[in-house]
């Protein structure tokens, strides 16, 4: 599985099975017993750490094709399969006019895996823009279309990663897309990065290309660092926690929220505080140049990044009393169906 995970970490899978097609998936359940194999369903594999050997199959999704499916004025609704890159879904939606994603741009990964984690960034989410959300019922092989308010979208979360986990297979997304001109430009990043390219006139693309060079400014690039990106959430703590913090650190970084019971704190900042970036033990270590990115430097194993981890975790809870929740999904050890 090394070449199949953005950590390039070494494992072996008992099976693989490549879904390149809807007839591929038809094909499945006429030659595998779903209810007694144990699947763990992959696309772009830059959010799975593997810790160990998976004793089960790998269903590793490649179902490729973007369509618009409906269009007005002001409107659109544009369909992905699951296996197409989603960075190239946003460029295809700013080379057609199409706005709502571009702040999403470069996230590694695959549209299969966008409403799982719920991605966002820059003020954006997933949830903001999907229609709806096309899967197979592992158990019955049925086809299944979810509305995307029905999903359980949260912070980097939904149903399909919670009490829908490894139940579903999702195929393609729909998302509603727009061809105004309004943009989601609050973050001074952003800010900085259009003054930095002398952007004159706004558009989804030039937004885009700032978030691009934003995202190669700070981060590293799997092929030759191993990382899944962010590894944590930035934290969700009470007013009351955020402002015994900041009488404590007034450096400390924080974002509002709709949710004015909670406010939401940089994870990224709380690692640095902690003595954490650019730390190093054996092949893993903490990007230098950005406090939530854990690297493999090469020969490093699963277990050695969740060491890591853990160690980071402790750090931060010993001095700040929060605990930083991983973004990155590690695949079960034990059967998921019997």
């Amino acid at each position: 599985m090394q070449s199949l995970n953005s950590f390039k970490v070494s494992a072996f899978a008992a099976g693989y099975i490549q879904l390149n097609s809807l007839k591929d998936i038809v094909d499945l359940y006429a030659t595998v017993d779903v209810r007694r194999t144990h699947f763990y369903i992959l696309g772009g594999g830059s959010n799975t750490l593997f810790v160990e050997d998976f004793p089960g199959c790998i269903l590793h999704v490649q179902l490729s094709g973007i369509e618009v499916i409906a269009e007005t004025c002001h409107k659109v609704l544009v369909k992905a399969a699951a296996g197409v890159v989603w960075h190239q879904l946003v460029l295809f939606c700013i080379g057609k006019g199409y706005g709502g994603i571009e702040n999403l741009s470069l996230i590694p990964g695959t549209v299969g895996g966008a409403p799982i984690q719920n991605i966002g960034a820059y003020g954006i989410e997933l949830k903001d823009v999907v229609d709806t959300i096309e899967a197979i019922e592992l158990s019955t092989g049925q086809k299944v279309i979810f509305k995307g308010s029905a999903c359980g979208f949260g912070y980097r979360t939904s149903f399909f990663k919670t009490k829908w986990s490894h139940q579903y297979l999702i195929t393609s997304i729909t998302l509603a897309l727009h061809k105004e001109t309004k943009y989601a430009i609050a973050y001074e990043s952003i800010q900085a990065m259009l003054a930095k390219m002398e952007v004159k006139q706004l558009s989804f693309k030039a937004i885009s290309d700032a978030v691009i060079a934003i995202r190669r400014q700070k981060l590293p690039d799997p092929a030759t660092l191993g990382n899944a990106g962010s590894f944590f959430q930035n934290p969700l703590i009470s007013i009351d926690h955020y402002a015994w913090l900041k009488q404590k650190y007034p450096s400390l970084i924080a974002f509002s929220r709709e949710d004015k019971a909670q406010i939401k704190i940089s994870a990224a900042w709380l690692i640095e505080a902690a003595g954490c970036k650019g730390l190093r033990i054996g092949n893993v270590g903490v990007y230098p140049l950005h406090a939530l990115i854990l690297v493999n430097y090469g020969g490093a194993t699963g277990k050695d990044i969740i060491d890591l981890a853990a160690h980071i975790k402790q750090k931060v809870k010993n001095q700040f009393d929060i605990t930083l929740i991983p973004e990155v999904n590690i695949p079960p050890t034990l059967p998921v169906y019997t």
